[in-house]
């Protein structure tokens, strides 16, 4: 199917055609000892399949962690790209609601990598308070010496 937009021809084709061409090579694909995994920016599984690849639906959705102590979700529907960005504390079911909105198929998928980046952001500011709190404690006492040189005669 070709459509003509400001003189220029587009060629628009389904996902199953794409699917065809891009599923032995792309950019996103990476085969690690037999497995074919995604590095995909709108994939949450990394899974090398149909289904995950979000660059080819239509629809598709990803969670993600901004910053330090935010959790965003990604939406892409029709062509049109959003992100929505969730408090740290979030519950895992509202930012799996969200992603449901987009595509209902990947809200167990969103509801579990939410649970997960959630536990991430929880742990990495225990773990940056820590050595913190140990950082301030240490006292480096380092003293230059310089070994003494030997003269040959």
């Amino acid at each position: 199917v070709s459509t003509q937009s400001h003189g220029c021809i587009q060629m628009t084709h389904s996902a199953d055609l794409q699917w065809l061409i891009v599923r032995q090579s792309s950019k996103y694909l990476q085969k690690r000892g037999g497995l074919r995994l995604s590095n995909g920016p709108l994939n949450n599984s990394g899974k090398w399949t149909k289904r995950h690849a979000g660059f080819l639906a239509a629809n598709a959705a990803v969670v993600k962690i901004k910053g330090e102590k935010q959790i965003s979700v990604t939406t892409k529907k029709d062509g049109k790209i959003s992100t929505q960005v969730f408090p740290a504390g979030v519950k895992a079911s509202e930012v799996a609601k969200a992603v449901g909105v987009v595509r209902a198929d990947l809200t167990d998928i969103a509801y579990r990598r939410a649970r997960k980046m959630a536990s991430i952001v929880k742990r990495t500011g225990k773990v940056r308070a820590a050595r913190k709190e140990r950082s301030s404690k240490l006292t480096f006492k380092h003293k230059a010496v310089r070994a003494k040189k030997t003269q040959k005669k």
